[in-house]
């Protein structure tokens, strides 16, 4: 059910601080998105409350899209559609004239559906399936990147029209999962591969790089930036009209004051007097804030005072796990989870109830469906109490199963922290 501004314009507790770390993210966010969470479990019989259930703020994907453009006005943000799909993320995106990055038909058709023109969107997936190129070239979805002779030849014989764009080998060892080990080409193979697609008629207007997902060194952008200005020039030598320079995704809304800072620096050093086209594939960095997750306690398990195993001696289990919408928890930790009473009562922070360390697991029976280990939570949890985690937008709704039979749907209330995206809800 839409979650309407106005309802909650009056909010004036915040009983466990900001939600997210975001900048754009302030009292306001966090009062509405409680007020949603609360509203909801107040509810009596309305909804099964075995399964969890998300809010999603509209209003910091808008506020984020406009954060972006003051830090980066001469960098085009192009959604990163695998990293949330949700219909509603796009909607504010395009009505704010941002492009989209795809990586199937099914993504194109997605963002076409919601009236983005072909000429916004950017095929971002360097190995394509053939029936998705032909829809492609079908639908009028040009840009395109490849990294690999193959490729070219697939693009050569079903949509040589095609406006090319070579990713290149870059790499961030921070980030939290890299792709360099599966696409990129290195710059010795660039020149190759740009001498071929001359040598077919193929047109290459650019050259990309993607860093890794959850990049976190802001100077990784240097050597990246400086290697695709050098590629550029093969480019121009080789007779392409390169105009277009796609630095890729892996940002956070976290640390992106400091990658921004660093790359308008190298940008400027690089790239100073070119006339060219300067676009980005930011995923989470829209996405991730933007979502809060609220799962239910389904059962709790404590070991015997002298058991042996005393890292985990109280045990939670919640109806949401690593098959659902915490599968990243596997490769990374995830946020600390908050607690909401069965009664939709928030916990106090000046609450004198004694803590315990928790495990915390998913509902399935597999023993790997582990959400997090060691939290510190109230003693005096219960089952029927809730959790809810902030900041779980980001790879998550869209990897969730049906493992072991539960649903892997999930109910999203929509609500605005900023009246000028109500009219998304």
């Amino acid at each position: 059910m839409p979650y309407a501004t106005e309802e909650t314009s009056s909010v004036a507790w915040f009983p466990e601080g900001n939600l997210c770390h975001s900048k754009t993210c302030g009292p306001r966010t966090n009062g509405i998105v409680l007020e949603a969470m609360k509203g909801k479990l107040s509810q009596p019989s309305e909804w099964d409350r075995s399964e969890p259930f998300c809010v999603m703020d509209l209003g910091y994907v808008y506020n984020e899209y406009q954060r972006w453009t003051s830090l980066l006005p001469d960098v085009k943000p192009f959604y990163a559609v695998k990293c949330n799909p949700d219909t509603h993320i796009i909607k504010v995106l395009n009505a704010m004239n941002s492009g989209f990055d795809c990586a199937s038909r099914n993504e194109m058709e997605l963002v076409m559906s919601q009236g983005v023109a072909p000429e916004r969107i950017i095929f971002a997936n360097p190995c394509k399936k053939i029936s998705d190129l032909e829809y492609a070239q079908q639908s009028g979805v040009r840009k395109m990147t490849f990294d690999n002779e193959a490729e070219l030849q697939k693009i050569r014989q079903r949509f040589p029209d095609a406006q090319l764009i070579l990713r290149c080998l870059a790499s961030d060892p921070s980030a939290t999962y890299s792709l360099g080990s599966k696409f990129g080409a290195s710059s010795a193979t660039s020149v190759k591969l740009l001498q071929c697609a001359k040598s077919w008629g193929l047109s290459v207007v650019g050259v990309s790089f993607h860093i890794g997902s959850n990049a976190k060194d802001p100077t990784a952008f240097d050597k990246a930036i400086q290697n695709s200005r050098e590629v550029f020039d093969a480019g121009l030598r080789t007779g392409h009209d390169m105009h277009l320079l796609d630095i890729g995704g892996g940002f956070s809304a976290h640390n992106f004051d400091a990658m921004a800072s660093s790359i308008r620096q190298c940008i400027g050093k690089y790239f100073c007097g070119i006339d060219v086209e300067i676009v980005a594939e930011p995923g989470r960095y829209f996405a991730a804030g933007a979502l809060t997750l609220a799962c239910g306690i389904i059962g709790r398990r404590d070991a015997a005072a002298n058991d042996e195993d005393k890292e985990n001696r109280h045990m939670l289990y919640l109806n949401d796990g690593v098959y659902g919408t915490f599968i990243c928890n596997i490769f990374e930790p995830g946020p600390q989870p908050k607690v909401l009473r069965a009664s939709g009562d928030f916990y106090p922070l000046d609450s004198e109830d004694e803590y315990e360390r928790y495990t915390i697991w998913g509902p399935t029976c597999d023993g790997t469906d582990c959400v997090a280990e060691s939290v510190a939570l109230p003693k005096s949890l219960a089952i029927d109490d809730w959790l809810y985690f902030p900041e779980m937008g980001a790879y998550s709704t869209c990897l969730s199963t049906g493992f072991n039979g539960f649903h892997s749907d999930r109910e999203t209330i929509y609500m605005s922290s900023d009246p000028a995206a109500d009219i998304y809800l």
